[in-house]
């Protein structure tokens, strides 16, 4: 029979490090009571939505807090999930561990865009089993996959022999950050704040479909012609909508010039993804006009050789170039706040508006 019961916390901001937490607890709990079933210990996880404000810095000062929140909700551990990408010296912070407090923040973003949940999960338990175990290594399951003892490393505190950062280094620990950062954006949340460029691309593309000359331009261009046009629309787009939403970061945040960096290309994938999948949707609707619209006898005596569904596509596939340019002018008809917080996690997007208050205030 279990001696004693523990509790464990998972505090988690809205969205992705909410969705994991509530996929990963009933596993965590399982794992926990697994490891340690011959101490006669039985651990209880669970999961609260919360959100802890972001200091002067746009930093998540958790520890501070940690004894109170721990307190308050009857914990005797807890873990707080963030999607706030974090660094220490130029390299991705995963966690915070304070020992002495029993608390812990995680940074999802460092753990990558796949395997999330599972790697999540393995941190997790380690992490919990760390705190509790003064020779963390007793229980020990391994390194999270995907991760190495030459990336995965510990960062002892200045003149602190407990409490301790853990940080990702080597040649993918930045690309792997960059991939959680766009993974916690969600590029597909962009498409709703466009609705006013849908709209425009769907109306100019679809007046393009009945023009002859479209007909006869998608037939003699190229593949490779084509998708350079696809290309090169789908950036201009991105670009317009980078600039005119002032989405991109031209002085240096708190992390310096390095996380700068990361942020804006983060965005530049992060839109680049949601307009490219704009694109697809609208060429997907202009092929299904096309063909209720153009007669095959009629398309093939325009162009002068039997038709199949890959004319089609072809025309689709240029009326959807036409289009997206026509959207990029709807966008001035989308409200740019609906843009901006459509591009970022709520954590990423509350930091940039605290940034740029106080670049304003100086």
């Amino acid at each position: 029979m279990p001696q004693k019961t523990l509790t464990v916390g998972l505090m988690a901001d809205p969205g992705l490090p909410e969705a994991v937490a509530r996929s990963v607890v009933s596993l965590v709990n399982r794992d926990l009571n697994q490891l340690t079933q011959a101490d006669s210990v039985e651990w209880s996880v669970e999961v609260s939505r919360d959100t802890l404000p972001l200091t002067e810095q746009n930093e998540i000062h958790l520890l501070d807090r940690a004894p109170g929140l721990r307190d308050a909700h009857g914990w005797d551990y807890m873990v707080y999930l963030t999607d706030l990408p974090r660094s220490l010296d130029n390299n991705s912070l995963v966690c915070e561990v304070d020992v002495t407090g029993n608390a812990t923040l995680l940074s999802l973003p460092a753990l990558g865009a796949v395997h999330v949940k599972s790697r999540a999960r393995r941190v997790l338990t380690e992490l919990v089993i760390a705190m509790a175990e003064e020779s963390p290594g007793k229980y020990t399951t391994g390194y999270p996959r995907g991760f190495s003892r030459r990336n995965w490393q510990k960062v002892q505190r200045e003149g602190d022999e407990e409490n301790y950062e853990i940080i990702l280094r080597g040649a993918f620990s930045r690309p792997r950050l960059l991939a959680g950062m766009v993974r916690s954006n969600r590029p597909m949340r962009l498409l709703p704040a466009l609705s006013s460029s849908v709209a425009t691309a769907v109306a100019t593309g679809g007046f393009g479909i009945f023009y002859a000359s479209i007909w006869n331009m998608s037939d003699a261009l190229t593949t490779p012609r084509m998708a350079a046009i696809s290309v090169f629309v789908v950036a201009a787009f991105a670009t317009w909508l980078i600039v005119h939403n002032g989405l991109w970061v031209s002085s240096e945040p708190a992390g310096g010039r390095i996380r700068s960096g990361m942020d804006n290309a983060a965005t530049v994938l992060t839109v680049g993804i949601g307009v490219a999948s704009m694109y697809l949707v609208l060429w997907a609707i202009l092929f299904a006009v096309t063909l209720a619209v153009v007669d095959a006898e009629y398309l093939a005596g325009d162009i002068g050789h039997p038709v199949n569904l890959l004319d089609y596509l072809d025309i689709a596939w240029l009326a959807s170039a036409l289009g997206t340019m026509g959207g990029a002018m709807g966008s001035n008809f989308d409200k740019e706040s609906d843009i901006r917080e459509a591009t970022y996690t709520r954590r990423e997007y509350t930091r940039r508006k605290m940034a740029e208050r106080e670049e304003n205030q100086d």
